[in-house]
């Protein structure tokens, strides 16, 4: 069951196809941004994937988020999300990045539960 107060973290070192070079949203071999938005979507979505209905998904609809620290590659970085709010299929999620202790980035993440095969063919 989806409620509030779930928690996951997951932990990745950052490659060279992850810079911000790499994404073209700067010029740096660092992280980028692009990357750690990924990371956190990624976290989020895989607390609530267990306790999905077949046939359901996530996507996400807002990311409020503050890139905080700049990292090189190679540097191992943390996120943690919760689960703070579940407005039916509306979820809100709070999030932190770390890198050893120091936080790297902060975030407020919305995801809406979706059916998937609703969802698509209103692509066609």
């Amino acid at each position: 069951m989806i409620t509030e107060g779930l928690k996951l973290s997951h932990t990745k070192i950052v490659t060279p196809d992850e810079t911000a070079a790499k994404a073209a949203s700067g010029t740096l071999d660092v992280y980028g941004t692009p990357f750690l938005i990924a990371f956190m979507e990624k976290t989020s979505l895989d607390i609530v994937t267990p306790f999905l209905k077949e046939g359901e998904s996530t996507v996400g609809i807002s990311m409020n988020m503050k890139h905080l620290k700049a990292n090189k590659i190679g540097d191992e970085i943390t996120c943690e999300s919760e689960l703070i709010k579940v407005e039916g299929k509306k979820l809100t999620f709070k999030l932190k990045a770390t890198h050893d202790s120091t936080v790297i980035g902060e975030a407020i993440h919305e995801r809406f539960i979706v059916d998937v095969e609703r969802f698509l063919s209103k692509l066609k």
